[in-house]
């Protein structure tokens, strides 16, 4: 049987966006304190422990596969392997700013630059996963091939979807068929007020608070 996704998110991936928002608007208010406390508080453990189930050893149960999927390459030629930042931030708007598998609410990664920037500590970018922050780090949005570029996948429209983390990479190169996952175009995007953070990038071009001073 199909499925929308690998696996339900947990209740952490709303506690986390939430919390995200919160520490948005917080430093967009001036409000640095609240807006650390925030951050600290969206770093959850859980987060990282789902992405692992996802994105780490292949598990027949949750992958639906044993192994990688065997198959041979298409040539790259004349097919770019990622769409331009314009046409990213298009497919982010047109569905919401959320993943179109597990429909979890996702976070440009320009928020996490500005996060970091005004509170390095708090919205920890490290090199190794357990140095990154979990919330900011699982609610990523990317941008997923749902026919994989490896496997003939273009940058048309109809075949980017915006996806979370963990999502993102627990499919690895299987095709939407090998992992039993619905085509996310069976169900229509949600538009609301989320923004995926987008507002934080007015605060591209300004400096760090020195809270010595």
């Amino acid at each position: 049987m199909k499925r929308r996704c690998f696996l339900p998110p947990i209740p952490e991936f709303s506690i986390a966006a939430d919390l995200l928002s919160l520490a948005a608007d917080h430093l967009l208010s001036g409000d640095l304190e609240s807006c650390q406390k925030c951050l600290i508080q969206a770093d959850l453990r859980p987060l990282r422990e789902f992405a692992y189930l996802l994105a780490g050893p292949i598990n027949p149960v949750i992958h639906r596969q044993k192994s990688n999927p065997s198959f041979t390459p298409v040539p790259k030629k004349d097919r770019p392997r990622m769409p331009n930042a314009a046409q990213s931030k298009a497919i982010f708007s047109r569905d919401g700013y959320r993943c179109r598998f597990c429909g979890s609410r996702v976070i440009v990664k320009g928020a996490h630059r500005i996060f970091a920037k005004f509170c390095p500590q708090e919205a920890r970018d490290g090199t190794t996963n357990e140095d990154k922050h979990f919330g900011l780090t699982t609610l990523a949005a990317s941008i997923d091939h749902l026919l994989p570029y490896s496997r003939g996948g273009t940058n048309d429209d109809r075949n980017l979807v915006t996806a979370c983390g963990p999502c993102q990479f627990g499919r690895n190169q299987w095709t939407l068929e090998e992992v039993e996952i619905e085509d996310p175009w069976k169900y229509p995007a949600v538009i609301d007020e989320w923004d995926g953070l987008t507002r934080l990038m007015v605060m591209k071009g300004k400096a760090p608070v020195d809270p010595n001073v």
